[in-house]
């Protein structure tokens, strides 16, 4: 009991000489770091080796629209990589990033966090677990989405962090669409599109480490579900009412439809040509996350007759161009 007095005397007395030194030369971002010292103490992995003061980590974060907050891990970079320290960072509109690790090289991490919320962390123990953490669509906004980034750090007392967070979610944007029905039985007719909907989209990703490449599950797999795609906040990421008549003059749409990437997402026009009820299933094999894959497209036959059924390669074309997700330039704030 005398010794755990002790150490607990020798950490409140380390903190005190840290807070009260740094209160003379340290800017504002340093002092409410330091604020989170006892959280970075609790947080680290025990041992019997003798305390260390942390390092300071300079982040100059870029990210494609201002973030309420941001989870920031540290871990090991050996063994079984166990969590060295967390913070969340509560940004202003300046943007304003900056934490405290260990003075060893490290694997930093960054997630978009919900302010306030930290408790979801309380058993994170190691690398490996927060790579099974899941982003889901239903929790996405595409005006702000959800965001991810990670990279190793040197060994240093004090150091800086150059980072892009990324959406892991993908963007189809459909600028135009038109109708080529020359040399067929049904020239001239026009397609009148009902609906526009996503299959195979998926719904659930892993943000982190090697099982980023594919979701965990999807919506829509070959049929459209609307009633699952009604529960997400919002619906329209992944269905949405058709553009009307499309003829021969190219008809401006400016669509956008949103979805983790997956090799056999497709973009489904639905709807008539003439008396006919056919679906144009369009593969998206380019989609990947944090980009924009921008279309154009022609119709030049007749569709298929169900969503699942993939067209021949001459029954739509396409003009297509890929966009970066739009992000603004982080700042460094010395400390």
């Amino acid at each position: 009991m005398a010794r755990k007095n002790k150490t607990g005397r020798i950490f409140r007395y380390l903190f005190i000489f840290c807070f009260t030194s740094f209160t003379r030369y340290a800017s504002v971002a340093l002092l409410a770091a330091l604020l989170q010292f006892p959280a970075f103490l609790s947080s680290c992995s025990k041992s019997d080796t003798p305390l260390k003061l942390p390092a300071q980590v300079r982040i100059r974060a870029q990210y494609p629209h201002s973030a309420e907050a941001l989870d920031v891990f540290f871990f090991d970079t050996l063994g079984a990589q166990v969590l060295d320290a967390y913070q969340q960072i509560v940004c202003d509109s300046a943007g304003h990033l900056y934490a405290l690790s260990g003075a060893g090289a490290r694997h930093m991490v960054v997630l978009s966090g919900e302010k306030g919320h930290r408790e979801r962390w309380m058993d994170l123990r190691t690398y490996g677990q927060l790579c099974k953490h899941t982003f889901h669509l239903e929790n996405e906004d595409p005006a702000s989405p959800l965001l991810a980034g990670e990279m190793d750090l040197e060994a240093g007392a004090s150091r800086r962090a150059d980072i892009v967070l990324r959406p892991r979610l993908s963007a189809v944007r459909i600028r135009s669409v038109s109708c080529d029905f020359s040399g067929r039985p049904y020239a001239g007719e026009a397609f009148f599109v009902n609906r526009l909907f996503l299959c195979y989209a998926g719904a659930e990703c892993h943000p982190l480490g090697p099982g980023d490449a594919y979701p965990v599950s999807w919506l829509n797999p070959g049929l459209l579900d609307s009633m699952a795609v009604m529960q997400l906040r919002y619906p329209e990421m992944v269905l949405q009412e058709g553009c009307g008549s499309i003829g021969a003059e190219r008809k401006a749409v400016d669509r956008s439809f949103y979805c983790y990437p997956h090799p056999d997402t497709r973009l489904v026009l639905e709807g008539d040509v003439g008396a006919v009820h056919c679906y144009y299933p369009i593969p998206l094999r380019n989609l990947r996350g944090g980009e924009v894959l921008e279309l154009d497209i022609t119709l030049r036959r007749m569709g298929s007759p169900h969503p699942d059924i993939p067209t021949e390669s001459d029954v739509a074309s396409l003009d297509a161009a890929i966009l970066p997700w739009d992000t603004r330039p982080g700042e460094i704030i010395p400390f």
